[in-house]
């Protein structure tokens, strides 16, 4: 088993310096007694060691495994370029596997009942020889290529499904997963009691179709029609079925095509939509939005590249009632 070699700077003695140094004491009043006798009249994780002057004093340090926490040893192998030095001290035991695969954290040397070379001991699936993802930022095989770098990738995703970076690149029906475009789950219609009607419910947090629900017909039987986009992505006839969807209105007209898909600050959403911020609690909710649609002003920035005033000048945007109104002063 390999071991890391402590390099401990404690103290100010001479104790194994070179031979050709000489470090003299320059008090004039020797020390009257020591800090220490034992190590128990030391604090946890500390011993008591001796100088060259049998002066004892309390340094950090270890003499079996059991001083040390969970997942680390009392290594043996110091060395001290002053003193008091101590017998061991606490590193990091390489063999440690903290998620439990099988594979130990030390890239080199033999581990007794485990392979090495976890290149990320915090996540189960990453580890030699494992599933290299496209989209999910981990090097999952840890052969030092991660995602698309690594041609292994597009062979991890079940037959018949494609590799993705996001949604935006599978099926209406399919959700980006790890790199692999997966079929959303199934969503069956929901037991309606008499009088009540089917409302659609949008989109989750994958972009799928959320699972419809039931809505009593003579809420919204006098609203007038008024197609509108809510907040969950669903197009609804007017403003009370989207209050009945326990949603807001996104904007005016039905909701374009792919919208709500998830996406990534400065992507490219399909057709006439962009890449919006729609969380409400000051978080971040990245999802395609209709083009000219805000919240804030901030939101109408998408618009500079494509409008321009009279004079060919670049507007100002204010966000008036969800709308990016243009202002040429």
């Amino acid at each position: 088993m390999s071991r890391l070699v402590g390099i401990l700077m404690l103290g100010l003695c001479a104790c194994d310096a070179d031979p050709g140094l000489r470090v003299e004491n320059t008090s004039s009043t020797p020390p009257s007694s020591s800090a220490c006798e034992r190590d128990g009249d030391c604090g946890d994780g500390l011993l008591c060691e001796a100088c060259g002057d049998g002066f004892k004093t309390c340094v950090p340090g270890c003499r079996e495994d059991a001083q040390c926490g969970p997942n680390m040893l009392c290594n043996h192998n110091v060395q001290c370029l002053s003193c008091p030095c101590p017998s061991g001290w606490c590193d990091l035991d390489p063999c440690r596997d903290l998620d439990g695969d099988g594979f130990a954290a030390a890239l080199e040397g033999e581990c007794p009942g485990k392979q090495v070379g976890d290149c990320n001991d915090g996540l189960a699936f990453v580890k030699p020889g494992g599933t290299e993802r496209c989209a999910n930022g981990q090097d999952d095989d840890c052969n030092g290529k991660k995602d698309r770098a690594d041609p292994a990738c597009r062979e991890s995703c079940d037959q018949g499904r494609g590799f993705c970076s996001d949604s935006r690149s599978c099926r209406n029906d399919e959700f980006c997963e790890r790199g692999c475009c997966e079929q959303c789950p199934a969503t069956p219609l929901p037991s309606c009691d008499a009088g009540q009607v089917f409302l659609a419910a949008g989109l989750d947090d994958e972009g799928c179709t959320a699972p419809m629900l039931c809505f009593d017909a003579a809420r919204c039987a006098g609203a007038p029609y008024e197609l509108v986009c809510a907040r969950n992505f669903a197009s609804y006839s007017n403003r009370c079925e989207v209050a009945a969807a326990g949603s807001r209105v996104l904007h005016e007209g039905g909701c374009v095509y792919r919208e709500g898909e998830p996406c990534e600050e400065g992507d490219t959403c399909s057709g006439n939509a962009y890449c919006r911020n729609l969380s409400e609690d000051g978080g971040v909710k990245l999802r395609c939005a209709l083009r000219g649609t805000c919240a804030i002003d901030a939101d109408c920035a998408h618009l500079r590249d494509t409008t321009r005033c009279a004079d060919g000048g670049v507007p100002a945007f204010t966000c008036q009632a969800e709308k990016c109104v243009t202002d040429c002063g």
